[in-house]
């Protein structure tokens, strides 16, 4: 089956559509001053997702051409100023809680996921920046209002690759915060953070049916 723009398209857009109405508020942000880690080359860059950035590669096998799906473990950006200010436990939570999210959403919609590149396998591989992840006393709650001084964020490099060349079909960046006027509990930032992660997971998993269906 042959690349067909309009579908990785969806896919992407069914992304970004899901973290701007994530559960806990989070939405859709531009990202900017950001450097992918992933090799761009041959990959064309579509701006018509903004404010997710997204670059493909003509001529690629659409989504639906899998049916199995290798995870790479979560890596976080060495270059992020922001890891190091996380605990340790903080960063192990966040790694964990994404792949079990996304493993039980493609699962769950009867997919397989493996560690062994075949054929019908796409290879995702995630780097987490941007994390916000602020202390409890970093937010105050009036009598009547709470009010969130910082709300959580997170930001999402998501890579997907032919599993057997290892080729890179698409290159998704996206970046989620918390709203403060949305959230229900504004200062509850681990939500927030967490919202993100499943939202992505969920429409990673709605986008792969989508291209089966289509």
């Amino acid at each position: 089956m042959m690349f067909k723009k309009r579908t990785i398209n969806t896919f992407v857009l069914g992304i970004a559509v899901a973290l701007a109405v994530g559960s806990c508020g989070s939405s859709g942000k531009a990202v900017k001053n950001y450097t992918a880690t992933s090799d761009l080359s041959g990959l064309v860059e579509d701006t018509s997702q903004a404010p997710t950035l997204l670059y493909i590669r003509p001529n690629a096998p659409s989504l639906g051409a899998y049916d199995a799906f290798i995870l790479d473990p979560v890596v976080l950006d060495p270059r992020d100023p922001s890891i190091k200010k996380l605990k340790t436990e903080d960063l192990k939570r966040i790694q964990t809680y994404f792949t079990e999210s996304l493993t039980k959403e493609l699962e769950g919609s009867g997919y397989t996921i493996t560690s062994t590149p075949a054929e019908k396998t796409l290879r995702i591989s995630f780097v987490l920046s941007g994390i916000k992840v602020p202390n409890a006393t970093a937010n105050v709650t009036s009598v009547l209002i709470p009010v969130a001084l910082s709300v959580g964020g997170v930001t999402v490099e998501g890579t997907f690759r032919e599993s057997i060349s290892n080729r890179i079909d698409a290159v998704v960046i996206s970046r989620s915060q918390g709203s403060r006027v949305a959230n229900d509990s504004p200062w509850s930032t681990w939500a927030d953070v967490e919202s993100a992660l499943d939202q992505w997971a969920k429409g990673i998993a709605a986008s792969v049916d989508k291209a089966h269906d289509e």
